[in-house]
């Protein structure tokens, strides 16, 4: 049976909501266990934080629950006795919170309160303006979502002190299928209720239980992301600063999207050139979805033709992709060729099961030799003002991939 027959099928039932509550109880045991004699608050589900233009002072946290409460979230820096409480938005069955004025590089604690009721305390860490690791997934699209989560549990559990985290798209298989956002997000409950996330939209988050284009609305109702100011684009692209390095979140779903956003191009590229503009750290980052490397071609894409070029004229550091389900390291490249110096292309590999085969191309520096037996595989960066270092490797501890770069002081 098809991916996209089982989706069908699931939501003809009735079962799309039901399908991943199996596996809920154990997966949130710790979430759902107070540490100071409170009784546990267990509507509290699927716990993320969501970054914000300034993760140095501020933080998104969002939740979901099936019942109706009167949430709030008690949040105070480690060691201290005074604690701070905020106010809770509800849309729907999604809650969210936005704590702001925080001390910058500082490790906060806060939890969430219902009457007598609590969850655990979880950390929340604001970032300074230098290093600091994270860790990059792409596609954790899946038919079976054990896989996305031993890939997020491999690299929440290796590496437990990264704070930022992004997948580069498709994180589910079929956006506006409900079970599919529950399914992900129990997976990722150990490395995102700690831990800052920056969700990049993927192809997959753009299609309906139909499989035809549709606007992404199950994305953007799983998160509230910083303003980029653009009329009638909010959540489809935005920036943000973490430590030394400045990220642009960028949305490669022309396809799917021309019919509903037809200037979704244009005001892209106004916002990309005038937040350059304005950037101070040392680092400039692009976070998108799909790729500038069309393999069946063995040339480059729609998308290069869309982004090289500017992110040769506004000296992009690194730009990570996803969609080909592949890790592909292509180095340097300015004005469409191999370089010296400009801008370094990674291709991440998958955190899902969905399995792709692009054949090799001169245009990478470093692949997998195993085409169809590629696994699945994260990033992991190390960023600091001087210099960025970079890992790949596969869920099983292989490494694909190991690099530095360099650069000037930051002043």
């Amino acid at each position: 049976m098809s991916r996209r027959l089982f989706v069908k099928l699931l939501l003809a039932l009735g079962l799309g909501n039901f399908f991943p509550k199996l596996a809920e109880a154990s997966r949130l045991d710790e979430l759902h266990t107070p540490q100071d004699g409170c009784d546990p608050l267990t509507s509290v589900k699927f716990l993320r934080q969501v970054v914000t233009r300034d993760s140095r002072t501020s933080r998104m946290l969002m939740w979901q629950s099936d019942a109706q409460e009167s949430f709030r979230v008690e949040y105070k820096l480690v060691g201290d006795e005074a604690a701070h409480f905020a106010e809770v938005t509800q849309r729907e069955q999604i809650y969210f919170c936005a704590p702001e004025n925080l001390k910058p590089e500082s490790l906060y604690e806060f939890r969430i309160t219902a009457d007598t009721r609590a969850t655990s305390w979880q950390d929340l860490r604001t970032s300074g303006d230098g290093k600091f690791r994270m860790i990059i997934f792409a596609d954790s699209q899946c038919e079976h979502y054990e896989v996305w989560q031993r890939t997020a549990d491999a690299a929440c559990e290796d590496f437990p002190d990264a704070e930022l985290v992004t997948v580069c798209g498709d994180l589910v298989d079929n956006g506006q299928a409900d079970y599919q956002w529950r399914a992900w997000h129990l997976a990722a409950t150990k490395i995102l209720a700690g831990r800052t996330f920056a969700p990049v939209m993927g192809n997959h988050e753009c299609y309906g239980v139909d499989w035809f284009n549709a606007l992404p609305e199950g994305y953007l109702n799983q998160f509230i992301l910083p303003p980029n100011d653009a009329k009638d684009f909010d959540g489809y692209f935005y920036s943000f600063d973490y430590g030394a390095a400045h990220f642009f979140v960028l949305n490669t779903q022309f396809a799917e999207l021309d019919k509903f956003k037809p200037k979704l191009r244009d005001a892209q590229k106004y916002f990309l050139r005038r937040d350059a503009a304005d950037v101070v750290r040392p680092w400039k980052i692009v976070l998108m979805h799909k790729d500038i490397y069309d393999y069946a071609r063995d040339t480059f894409s729609d998308i290069a033709d869309e982004f090289t070029e500017l992110f040769d004229e506004l000296d992009i550091d690194l730009v990570f992709t996803g969609h080909l389900h592949t890790y592909r390291n292509r180095g340097k490249i300015f004005a469409r060729k191999k370089s010296t110096h400009g801008t370094t292309y990674i291709l991440c590999g998958r955190a899902g099961d969905q399995k792709y085969v692009e054949p090799q191309s001169d245009v990478d520096d470093v692949s997998f030799p195993d085409l169809r037996g590629e696994p699945e595989s994260f990033i992991v960066l190390d960023i600091d003002a001087n210099e960025i270092n970079l890992l790949a490797r596969t869920v099983d501890g292989e490494i694909l991939d190991s690099f530095t770069l360099t650069k000037g002081i930051f002043t």
